[in-house]
């Protein structure tokens, strides 16, 4: 009985603790779920003069707010997808100025694309191909893009701090040494393995630091644009690759630096599902 309890118990708590990590401002469909449900009934109490809570003629404009929220959630599908499409493919070179705009006007691009076919499509099902007009069109495909560019800004402001901070060379990584906490910057970072459970740091200068970490911890924690997961047991920094070529069953062998024993380099391979991946992301550190 008291071992079913403790289970019980335990069980409670994941389930407590998963759910609150799950409203947590810090889970992405939350917090932007909550900003879009707010500027949706903002959005249509404020734009429309009938819908404004002191007239005398109030109705709370419940299907418009329902729509909004809907659309809403269409930008952000589209939105997201497209985040990480640059995120992997993009950001991971650099976050300025021209990645961020290049990412925002593809976004809208696809979203002009999604209204016009709303609009010639479902508008003229439902109301017939009278009620096209080109004015009508660009005024509210105008509109549309306004709100959905400032919506995009401000819901991915977050993400894309979080990227340009990982970006830094000047990041830091506090690492746990039993009852010790040691900060090694990013720049003293060659490459992290694993080796009998156990997960070590190798810095540039070829001492090796042992952590209490697993090494998923430790790539939660560093730059995800400065370094690789190339397998299970490594992660890698370009500084720290000395030699890429092709092996058997289109693998690839990797030498890295520095050298950790006097006996012979540290070497890995990477699998030839992973090749092209790597390959794609140190061309675009080099």
């Amino acid at each position: 009985m008291k071992k079913q309890n403790d289970r019980l118990k335990f069980s409670m708590r994941s389930t407590i603790s998963s759910f609150k990590e799950y409203i947590s401002f810090s889970n992405f469909w939350f917090r932007n779920g909550f900003i879009i449900i707010i500027l949706s009934i903002l959005s249509n109490h404020l734009f429309e003069p009938k819908n404004f809570p002191f007239n005398k003629d109030y109705k709370f404009p419940l299907l418009p707010i329902v729509v909004s929220i809907i659309s809403g959630f269409v930008v952000i599908l589209i939105a997201r997808f497209n985040f990480k499409y640059f995120k992997k493919r993009y950001f991971t070179k650099a976050i300025n100025v021209e990645t961020l705009l290049r990412f925002l006007l593809s976004t809208l691009g696809y979203i002009t694309v999604l209204y016009l076919f709303l609009y010639f499509g479902l508008n003229g099902l439902i109301n017939g191909p009278e009620v096209y007009s080109i004015y009508h069109l660009l005024k509210g495909l105008s509109v549309t893009l306004l709100i959905c560019a400032l919506t995009i800004a401000l819901l991915f402001s977050i993400d894309i701090y979080k990227l340009h901070k990982l970006s830094s060379k000047e990041g830091t990584l506090k690492v746990q040494q039993g009852g010790k906490i040691t900060l090694v910057k990013y720049a003293e970072i060659a490459f992290i393995y694993s080796e009998n459970k156990i997960v070590y740091i190798v810095k540039t200068d070829g001492t090796t630091i042992s952590t209490d970490f697993t090494l998923n911890e430790v790539e939660s924690k560093i730059s995800e644009l400065n370094f690789y997961r190339a397998n299970r047991q490594t992660i890698l920094h370009p500084r720290s690759i000395e030699q890429v070529r092709s092996i058997e069953n289109g693998k690839l062998s990797v030498v890295l630096k520095p050298m950790i024993s006097s006996e012979k380099p540290f070497q890995i391979n990477i699998s030839r599902y992973k090749k092209q991946e790597f390959m794609h992301w140190l061309k675009n550190k080099l």
